[in-house]
């Protein structure tokens, strides 16, 4: 049985979102999270990305609204 983790790395988030973790799309997610992409989409969400220090939390419910799983 497979669990569902409420926060993903931000290799985890890439891998669900477009379905591989290549240098591109490493580069990609993180050019997102640092130009804020994602924050409107969390707002809307109630489910703010957390920074711990050089360290992303995505939630997982943002990523499934991302991927439109609502």
């Amino acid at each position: 049985m497979k669990t569902l983790k409420t926060f993903l790395s931000p290799k985890e988030a890439a891998v669900e979102i477009w379905g591989e973790w290549t240098y591109s799309t490493k580069n990609k997610i993180y050019r997102w999270l640092k130009n804020g992409y994602f924050n409107e989409i969390a707002t809307l969400h109630n489910c703010p990305i957390i920074k711990d220090g050089n360290h992303y939390h995505i939630p997982n419910a943002l990523i499934k609204a991302i991927r439109g799983d609502q």
